[in-house]
């Protein structure tokens, strides 16, 4: 009975919190970059060139475990959001259009960039 009394304390203990979610340091999923966009390695799905920017951010914000930062390109239809010390997403007119990755291991192919690309203005 007592062991039972102690399972009930840690199962309330457990659903009491902070009420603040855990936030990753990195990404939670692993993740490849290909000519058709993204992988989101061994899950099955994708985020492929052409998908709405917002739908976009949201999964790569949470595939990465953080938000991006907003960055202004060159070009005035494009825009580039980019995660610490990970990948750059291009869109262009609001459409996932293009990345850049410092990393080329986690390029299918060893590239570093594919699509639409962005020079970060300021």
């Amino acid at each position: 009975m007592r062991a039972l009394s102690l399972l009930a304390v840690a199962l309330v203990a457990g659903c009491v919190g902070t009420g603040a979610a855990p936030v990753a340091e990195g990404p939670v999923v692993p993740i490849r970059f290909d000519s058709g966009g993204i992988e989101a390695v061994g899950t099955g799905q994708r985020i492929d060139f052409g998908r709405d920017q917002a739908g976009v951010l949201e999964t790569m914000t949470r595939l990465q475990g953080r938000a991006p930062v907003a960055l202004p390109c060159d070009h005035s239809a494009n825009t580039a959001f980019r995660w610490r010390d990970g990948p750059l997403l291009v869109f262009r007119n609001g459409a996932f259009a293009g990345w850049s990755i410092p990393d080329p291991a986690q390029s299918a192919d060893g590239s570093t960039q594919f699509g639409q690309t962005c020079v970060p203005l300021g």
